[in-house]
Formats: structure tokens, sequence, C-alpha cells
């Protein structure tokens, strides 16, 4: 990738310099052409079936997995092999499984089409400020967040363990289970910035793709809140 280096005037180390910009742009231009998919979708036959799908937390949840994290994998084996066919072929997945999950977000509300874009609109803004937030936290401080990526993973799991006993016993159990999803998130996010500071990681793209798939998590969860608060003062 185009991992550039400078000298280190202080010590006369070769220290790596990220391309920020370039990361910032392809996560960005993956975030916002999988909105555009998801949107698209809703408006399909396949929105209805995807919101079918994902009312049932198992099936919902091996979607995600497989579609998600089978796709981040995919594509972070492609990036360390050099193949950059793979790579996409991880990201195509990734892109398919948050284009399914918001459309089946979006087709819930399907009586009220005219809240789609608005509330799309308001969870950009929403999601864009806590990246800009978590971004200022990381960069302003000089603390490690070596360690999140496992917190998350804490979060993640947590959420499951929730959600599968609400789906059993008490359905209250699983909007504490989207809670823990959505700060699962947000950590892996506060993770894959770090991981941009701390140079972490040397391809360029591995960066951009773990923001991308951190930034779509607190969207999509974003997006649900949205929907409901602009439904209820729809009506």
């Amino acid at each position: 990738m185009s991992n550039s280096f400078e000298h280190d005037a202080m010590g006369g180390h070769a220290t790596p310099s990220l391309n920020l910009g370039k990361i910032t742009g392809m996560a960005t231009a993956l975030v916002v052409l999988n909105v555009v998919l998801m949107l698209a979708l809703a408006y399909t036959p396949v929105g209805p079936i995807a919101a079918g799908l994902f009312s049932n937390f198992f099936i919902g949840i091996a979607i995600f997995v497989v579609t998600v994290g089978g796709g981040f994998w995919v594509s972070n084996k492609g990036i360390e092999s050099g193949s950059f066919p793979l790579a996409g072929v991880g990201v195509t997945m990734i892109q398919a499984g948050y284009g399914l999950f918001g459309a089946a977000i979006l087709a819930v509300f399907g009586q009220q089409q005219a809240l789609w874009i608005p509330a799309l609109a308001i969870t950009a803004v929403i999601t864009g400020l806590i990246t800009a937030v978590v971004a200022l936290v990381v960069f302003k401080t000089d603390h490690s967040f070596a360690n999140w990526q496992k917190y998350s993973w804490g979060f993640f799991i947590g959420g499951f363990a929730l959600g599968a006993a609400g789906f059993f016993i008490n359905p209250m159990l699983m909007l504490v289970a989207g809670v823990l999803f959505f700060l699962g998130f947000v950590v892996d996010l506060t993770y894959e910035i770090w991981a941009v500071k701390a140079n972490r990681y040397a391809s360029d793209l591995r960066n951009a793709i773990g923001i991308y798939v951190a930034v779509m998590g607190v969207f999509v969860h974003v997006l649900q809140l949205v929907l409901r608060v602009l439904s209820m003062l729809d009506n």
C-alpha cells in the first residue's frame, strides 16, 4: 500500500506516516456505498424478506456473523496474502450484510417510507459526531487502546447472551442486548482509530475496512433509535 516513511529528527529513526486522508476517504466511501445499498434494497422485496429473517434473533445473528464477520475475516486474509480480489470478496460480503440489516430496519417502518431518508440523514450526522468525538479522544491523549478490541468482544458476547436469554425468557433483555452491541461497536471503533494512530497495521486498506465496519455497526444501531423516535413524532 501507499504507507510512506518520514525521518524522525529527534531520534534519527524511520517512523511510518500513515496516509490519513486516504484511509478516511476509503472508509467514508464504503460507508456511503453501504447506506445507499441498504436504502435501495429497502425499496425492493428484499427489504421485507430481510426484516422477516432478522426478526428472529438467532437467524439475524447468524446472517450478520457470516456476512459481516466472515467478510471482515476474508478481506483481512486477502490483504495479508496480497490478493486484492479476495479482499474485494470480503468487502462485498460486508456490504451485503450491512445492506440486508439496514434494509430490514427500514422495512419495519415500511408504512412510513417518507421517514427513511430523513432518518438516514440524521443518523449520518449522529454517527459522524460519535466518530469525531472518538477520534478526538484517541488522537488528543496518549492512552493506549490496544486492549479495546478484546473489550468489544466482551460486549458482543454479552449482547448475544442477553439476546438469547431474552428470546426465551423476557423480550426486554433483547433491548439491553442491543445497547451492549452498540457499545461494542463504539469500543471497536475506538480501537480501530487507535490502530491507525499507533500504526498497528501496515495496510491503509486494512485500516479503512476496520473503521468502516465499526462505523457501520454504530450507524445501524443509531438508525433503529432514530426511526423509532421519528415514527412516534409522526404519529
